[in-house]
């Protein structure tokens, strides 16, 4: 073999490992950009369900007590005995005796 055929030879293997090299890259890369898609849409769905889980938010019981009293105070009287009998905590609540 002369030393042209040699080189020849050797460029060829040469040219071919590269492109077998750049293929893995690109597959390592490849798998690699799926792993991380498929991590992102893991951790979305537990995080979905986790905010699902939680208990509603609480209403904020100042504007709600202060709602009440308003409605009370438009109550017209049987309205308010009503109420008492049906629910005498609440009644007591709004007119301050418990």
């Amino acid at each position: 073999m002369s030393k042209e055929t040699t080189k020849a030879k050797t460029e060829t293997t040469t040219a071919a490992e590269n492109d077998n090299g750049r293929a893995d890259r690109k597959a390592a890369r490849a798998a690699r950009r799926d792993e991380r898609a498929a991590a992102a849409a893991a951790a979305a769905q537990t995080e979905k369900k986790n905010a699902l889980r939680g208990d509603a938010p609480k209403a904020n019981t100042t504007n709600t007590t202060e709602q009440e009293l308003k409605k009370f105070e438009k109550m017209t009287y049987k309205e308010r005995l009503n109420l008492f009998n049906t629910n005498p905590q609440v009644y007591n609540k709004l007119t301050k005796g418990g």
